[in-house]
């Protein structure tokens, strides 16, 4: 989706509060036209904000946003795979978080595909992909994950039963199964799974062998994980053990 010059302007803004248009013809030696083409491309996936003369990072308080661009080819290729898993016509539950939001995106270019999700980030985030139905569940806004979460959205997601739900995870581990940073998410993140036939986890390898706050569900409700071609041999193994079939890419 980003060549390579639009993915080093993303790492630029990871550090700079402002990048101009004039060093960034420098840095790459191509034309003024050529460097507010990426900008504005880069805007309109809401990765920056162009300013006049140049770009600024976008906030978003918890930073869903930044988060995505962390890894990003990686992310990227985990949501194209999560969504060859997802026929036309078909509704899946999807849940908040980086990875999440791209897989949206990607069934964006499927025929008659509904998202169930309580990500309000996910769905700014698809907001010019109108071939894509969501169906946003309500609850209590949390502000810095932009999502919703509590009894009004277990109750929502109660209403619901569908083949499949992809789920991020902050950590993936033996002990504590899918855990997340945020009690109020794994709380919703167990509503899903009563929802979903198969529980689908869209992870990068550095989190698999790694442990967060709250627990979400255990290792023998996950169906599949899609992750990397970083995946470690133990993190593998933990997983395989565990009856989860595991897809790299």
């Amino acid at each position: 989706m980003f060549n390579q010059r639009q993915l080093e302007i993303i790492d630029l803004l990871q550090t700079e509060d402002r990048v101009s248009v004039s060093e960034l013809t420098q840095r790459f030696g191509v034309s003024l036209v050529t460097v507010r083409q990426d900008l504005k491309k880069l805007e309109d996936q809401g990765v920056l904000k162009r300013t006049h003369g140049g770009a600024i990072p976008v906030d978003n308080g918890y930073d869903t946003s930044t988060r995505m661009w962390n890894n990003y080819e990686q992310k990227l290729r985990i949501a194209q795979r999560a969504a060859e898993m997802v026929s036309d016509g078909e509704t899946v539950i999807v849940e908040t978080g980086s990875t999440c939001s791209l897989l949206a995106r990607e069934l964006a270019t499927k025929r008659g595909v509904t998202v169930i999700t309580n990500s309000v980030f996910l769905c700014n985030f698809v907001r010019r992909c109108p071939s894509l139905d969501v169906v946003l569940l309500g609850g209590s806004f949390q502000h810095d994950a932009e999502a919703n979460v509590g009894p009004l959205t277990k109750l929502g997601l109660a209403q619901f039963s569908v083949d499949k739900c992809f789920i991020g995870a902050d950590a993936i581990s033996a002990e504590k199964g899918v855990s997340t940073i945020n009690l109020f998410r794994a709380e919703v993140a167990r509503a899903m799974v009563k929802s979903a036939r198969k529980m689908i986890v869209l992870a990068t390898s550095d989190k698999v062998g790694a442990n967060a706050v709250a627990s979400s569900f255990p290792l023998t409700a996950i169906h599949t994980v899609i992750t990397d071609k970083d995946l470690s041999r133990e993190g593998q193994t933990l997983l395989e053990q565990a009856g989860v079939d595991v897809i790299t890419v």
